[in-house]
């Protein structure tokens, strides 16, 4: 996005003179080209970002647990600290067999924190999984720290 000054907007030495005499046509277009392009450059930096320094992985993160047998009717993670209940939307098509136990959409409510975790499984109104987890996050994704990932 840079373009080039032109000519007539670098005075050579006559020029100069009769600039500080009397400014010209040119050189207020000059002027008008320096600004606008200044303008248009520093506009680029308004946008901040939420962590300057830090460059995430486009990848989304999630841990799952594999629960053999039939599916789940029901599942749910439940954040200890605070009863926050986490549904992942699709869990049960998620792949045969497994669910998600947190992923990615709750790394902001846990940035720069570690917690401890429960995920819930039912079929029909029986609780069958009841699973313990620890996950931390940073400032671009989720870790578990700890926790199964298989029955």
């Amino acid at each position: 996005m840079y373009s080039e000054i032109p000519n007539r907007c670098i005075p050579n030495r006559v020029q100069e003179i009769s600039i500080i005499a009397n400014i010209s046509m040119d050189t207020r277009v000059c002027v008008v080209c320096l600004t606008s392009f200044f303008a248009i450059l520093l506009s680029g930096c308004e946008e901040e970002h939420r962590h300057q320094d830090v460059i995430c992985t486009e990848e989304f993160r999630s841990s799952t647990l594999h629960v053999p047998g039939s599916p789940l009717t029901d599942s749910f993670t439940i954040r200890l600290a605070n009863s926050d209940t986490v549904r992942i939307q699709g869990n049960a098509e998620f792949r045969q067999g497994y669910y998600v136990v947190l992923d990615d959409n709750y790394q902001l409510k846990l940035e720069n924190q570690q917690d401890n975790f429960r995920f819930v499984g039912k079929r029909g109104n029986e609780v069958v999984v009841r699973e313990d987890y620890i996950f931390k996050a940073d400032q671009c994704h989720i870790t578990k720290v700890s926790g199964k990932n298989k029955l």
